[in-house]
């Protein structure tokens, strides 16, 4: 960690540039950054456009009009489809935002080429690297090197509603504790007539019930360690068939968005934290737990990091400017909203340690998954496209009725080769 105390070259070096920021060496350490001499806008994109997107633009504007330096910050928030589609012909027409938010999945993809290094972020004064969890910042490096700065890691979780529970004859306090029993909830709940569903099951979308049934039943469609996709094993068999049969006995509506989910229409479902603020909105009644394994197995689950990164087309002035930004998202009070608000786990220390967040019961229950949680795709590039070309096509047909084992050995085939293509 010492080595991020470059501090005395490093600001020496920075207080001779003219013209782009005012700098100066800080009496405890790191450099002071007063803001740039001319007022300055930035452009942020980024894909939260679920509830939490409405607490990111109230934190946002709560900077452009307290963090007296001139800097306002125009956002931009779109779909993450549109975000990947429109972030790469950006950089290299020079018309890219002047910083954006993606999971740390994706640093490969776009590599040193397209993304400005931040080994420098950390120092700056007020950029407290002996905050962050232990190991919560390797997953932010790229080829040892710091090429995002966190803003939140977050995993997939059960969520129930307690009023459906208590409705159906269920304990509204106690989920279920293995993936069998959540099976037999989902039908308990289930209510055609009355348009109450028990589980909500969309195969291909974002929530990763493919992987999660995987997950269920012991295994899971790619081996991190050696980068390799295990689609077509018995386990998976497993976890697909429990899927398709759990929902050709009709537990799931056909349609699903955040408001089917907010609704009270579904008695479950397998989701990303960031649901919690739209759950309160929507005033429900509801618990969260971790995605229960199958009976006799480990549960397993993904995290995602998602960091602030820095395209290469970025002037040196900006690029100082957004840290400014980043260093106040990375402070305890806008940590500690952000995770009061969409129940995120704290990755800053002196949040975790806060009594409020401390005595959290939804934040507490988010914890336990991210012992075992894990980053996806973090050795290879074309994880997303195995994710959008080959597995959510590969679910979307099972759901449909296609053969379980033929789509698994299929796809397993498919993303072999290529990767083959890809080496």
């Amino acid at each position: 960690m010492k080595n991020w105390k470059r501090v005395a070259a490093f600001g020496m070096a920075l207080s001779m540039l003219s013209g782009t920021a005012m700098l100066a060496q800080a009496e405890e350490g790191g450099i002071e950054y007063a803001g740039p001499e001319e007022p300055v806008t930035l452009t942020f994109w980024n894909g939260f456009t679920g509830t939490d997107g409405e607490v990111l633009v109230d934190i946002v504007n709560t900077y452009n009009e307290t963090n007296g330096k001139g800097i306002t910050i125009e956002m931009d928030i779109m779909p993450w489809d549109t975000f990947y589609e429109k972030l790469p012909p950006a950089i290299a027409t020079e018309t890219a935002p002047d910083f954006v938010l993606m999971p740390t999945s994706r640093l490969r993809v776009y590599g040193d080429q397209s993304l400005a290094s931040m080994a420098d972020y950390f120092d700056y004064a007020g950029s407290n690297f002996d905050d962050y969890q232990d190991g919560v910042l390797e997953s932010f490096k790229l080829n040892d090197e710091y090429y995002s700065v966190p803003m939140q890691i977050i995993s997939h979780y059960l969520f129930w509603d307690k009023d459906a529970f208590e409705a159906a004859g269920l304990d509204p306090e106690t989920p279920p504790a293995t993936m069998e029993e959540l099976g037999e909830f989902a039908k308990k709940l289930t209510d055609p007539s009355q348009n109450r569903y028990g589980f909500a099951m969309d195969f291909g979308g974002t929530n990763l019930l493919y992987q999660y049934m995987m997950f269920a039943f012991g295994d899971g469609f790619f081996d991190e360690e050696n980068a390799v996709p295990t689609i077509d094993t018995e386990d998976n068999l497993k976890g697909m068939t429990f899927a398709q049969d759990l929902w050709n006995a009709g537990v799931s509506p056909a349609d699903i968005d955040d408001t089917v989910l907010c609704s009270g229409q579904v008695g479950m479902f397998i989701n990303g934290s960031w649901m919690i603020n739209g759950l309160r909105n929507a005033g429900r009644n509801f618990g969260v737990t971790s995605v229960p394994a199958a009976e006799g197995e480990e549960a397993k689950a993904l995290c995602v990091p998602v960091g602030f990164e820095i395209p290469i087309t970025t002037s040196e002035e900006k690029k100082l400017a957004a840290y400014d930004f980043i260093r106040y998202w990375n402070t305890t009070e806008v940590c500690k909203k952000w995770t009061q608000k969409n129940g995120v786990p704290p990755y800053l220390k002196s949040v975790a340690e806060d009594p409020e967040i401390a005595g959290d019961p939804v934040v507490q229950a988010l914890v336990p998954a991210l012992t075992y949680a894990y980053p996806q795709f973090q050795k290879i590039t074309v994880g997303a496209s195995i994710t959008a070309d080959y597995m959510e096509p590969m679910a979307e047909r099972i759901q449909n009725g296609a053969d379980v084992q033929e789509e698994l050995t299929s796809t397993q085939a498919a993303v072999e080769a290529f990767l083959a293509e890809e080496e």
